[in-house]
């Protein structure tokens, strides 16, 4: 899995012509593309068999996954040093706590809740999940390379 980690943060970060990344953010860069991963692949769970967008009736094991790994990336986003977060964008650790961590943290409560109507406190925490989760899309996406290229800097 770590070298699957690896891997994928190397494609999620890319790389530059940056200095080296010190050796003491190596272990919380492989868990923050890990942590990545895992909320990646918790949506990917979501998405209906067809593809078509429209709701289905998910079996209770994908379920289970799903809260599983976003359980799982939310942990693990825990055991990142904001010196680290700090170190690639100075604003990276706020928008990674609290908007981009704690989106999942409502889906996953959410999920957790009563999602019996559209107006239910599990669908609404899922909602403000994804709206934080969106914002930090937004965020990312106009710093990226900024990030990246700390993160992996060419040898």
């Amino acid at each position: 899995m770590i070298i699957g980690a690896v891997i994928i943060g190397s494609r999620f970060f890319g790389g530059s012509n940056e200095a080296p990344l010190p050796e003491q953010f190596v272990d919380d860069r492989t868990a923050f593309a890990q942590v990545k991963q895992l909320f990646n692949d918790a949506m990917d769970l979501t998405m209906p068999p067809d593809n078509s967008g429209k709701p289905f009736d998910m079996p209770k094991e994908q379920e289970d996954q799903i809260r599983s790994k976003l359980a799982e990336g939310i942990s693990l986003s825990q055991k990142i040093d904001d010196t680290f977060l700090d170190y690639l964008h100075p604003d990276l650790k706020n928008n990674f706590r609290d908007r981009y961590v704690r989106g999942y943290k409502l889906i996953l409560e959410g999920l957790n809740s009563d999602t019996s109507d559209v107006n239910s406190i599990g669908v609404r925490k899922q909602l403000e999940g994804i709206n934080l989760i969106g914002e930090f899309n937004t965020w990312w996406d106009s710093n990226r390379d900024i990030i990246t290229n700390k993160a992996y800097p060419e040898d």
